[in-house]
């Protein structure tokens, strides 16, 4: 069944929970290996998508049928795909479902595994889909938006319930298109005119000045692209450059720059031979995607890269900067939308020891930042341990640092609170992230 996509949406499904994998990654090698029509490759994706956003629902519609049965993971998710076209894709007929995943577990197992299959969704087509709880408990919604009880309770705690409903409903929501627009080769009404004559329907974004947006479409595979006007990269990450004021002369520092997004907007204020960025990442592959990028985007005589963990940055630098990016690893619990798996793999001691890498990172560039250099720590997450709690430990840690308030466009404000920017998934419909700045004293 190399082009069936519905078998092939069971593969992918099956390597991203088996494997703890990214689902975009996943259906991306999976497309490119098959020779599916642009319609059956939309299905695919969608079913992909459709089952990790409904997963508890589909459970809960599932379990009558089951009865504490113990399935192969494969067959529990081809079950889920059938029970989500059958209650989401109402322009498939049921019968055709029904009979194609029945085929698909007899040529993935045998006929016995056919018939469980014929049975358990014949009896689902028979008694329709069971009525689904409210939302007036962390419980309900927890099962209602088919996230993990104790990220509910979380969200909960640190936004209350309204919030978190928000929060929950949004993330299920496709996500958009975004993209950076290169100032320095083009305008950004020059380029929408240009892409909106391609058939993309661009659209303003409503937090960046040099955003776009666009509900679908391969916004990679233009000559706009190759040839550097823009790049893709989510609205609220287009925030973090602006937060570092950079002056044409800057010597900056981006920590955990791959693949390299942050690191050309850092370039673009930046002046050929007076400004400089130096990105790392630990891993050397990962640098080749940051010049890559650079290349592309016309920045490779301002950004340099280097291998290396920041958290021993100071130990093989021999220069300052002043300014200095930590875009820290985190949970990505603000890209939940984009990566909607994320919300199974991701457990509460997590947070934790991602906070302890985040203030190794920290504490390594004391040393590196110039007196009066600015520092910028961000991540694609909203918890507080990996945010506000980093802050508050790492200015108790150093007494020379201090937190400044946030470099923000007016239409940011409302998302600023004690000097520090935080954007949540259902605010702007983009990533949920945040952004903190502190100066260092002496």
């Amino acid at each position: 069944m190399k082009n069936n996509p519905r078998a092939l949406a069971v593969e992918a499904l099956t390597r991203v929970f088996q494997n703890k994998a990214y689902s975009n990654i996943e259906i991306s090698n999976i497309l490119n290996k098959s020779d599916m029509s642009d319609a059956d490759s939309r299905l695919m994706t969608n079913i992909v998508y459709g089952v990790i956003q409904n997963k508890y629902v589909l459970e809960y519609q599932l379990d009558p049928y089951l009865k504490d049965k113990k399935l192969d993971l494969w067959l529990n998710l081809l079950l889920q795909t059938a029970v989500y076209q059958m209650a989401y894709l109402d322009k498939i007929p049921a019968h055709a479902i029904l009979n194609e995943s029945t085929e698909i577990a007899k040529q993935r197992a045998n006929q016995g595994a056919g018939n469980l299959v014929n049975a358990v969704l014949r009896n689902f087509q028979r008694h329709g889909s069971r009525v689904m709880p409210g939302s007036d408990s962390v419980f309900d919604m927890s099962r209602l938006y088919s996230v993990p009880r104790w990220l509910v309770d979380l969200f909960e705690k640190e936004q209350g319930l309204e919030k978190t409903e928000e929060i929950l409903k949004s993330i299920n929501h496709p996500s958009h298109i975004s993209i950076r627009v290169n100032t320095n080769k083009t305008t950004v009404a020059d380029l929408k005119k240009t892409l909106d004559e391609q058939g993309f329907d661009m659209s303003l974004s409503k937090i960046s000045p040099v955003g776009l947006v666009c509900e679908h479409g391969n916004l990679v595979n233009t000559e706009e692209f190759r040839e550097g006007l823009y790049t893709i990269q989510d609205e609220s990450s287009m925030l973090v450059a602006p937060a570092l004021d950079v002056q044409p002369d800057s010597k900056v520092l981006d920590a955990c720059a791959a693949p390299g997004g942050k690191t050309t907007h850092i370039a673009s204020y930046l002046k050929s031979g007076e400004g400089e960025v130096t990105a790392l990442d630990i891993h050397k592959h990962k640098t080749k995607l940051i010049l890559e990028n650079s290349e592309r985007m016309g920045y490779s005589d301002i950004i340099s890269t280097g291998a290396i963990d920041a958290r021993k940055a100071k130990e093989v630098l021999n220069t300052t900067f002043d300014r200095i990016l930590v875009d820290a690893p985190c949970s990505g619990l603000g890209l939940m939308r984009r990566k909607p798996e994320l919300r199974y793999f991701r457990h509460e001691e997590d947070l934790r020891n991602l906070q302890r890498v985040q203030l190794e990172i920290l504490d390594s560039m004391v040393d590196l930042l110039d007196v009066d250099g600015k520092m910028v720590f961000s991540t694609c997450t909203f918890d507080d341990a990996e945010n506000e709690q980093v802050v508050e430990k790492f200015l108790a840690a150093h007494k020379n640092f201090e937190l400044v308030p946030v470099k923000h466009d007016e239409v940011m404000s409302k998302s600023v609170k004690n000097g520090m920017l935080k954007v949540l998934p259902s605010d702007y419909f983009t990533d949920g992230f945040f952004i903190a700045t502190f100066v260092r004293k002496n």
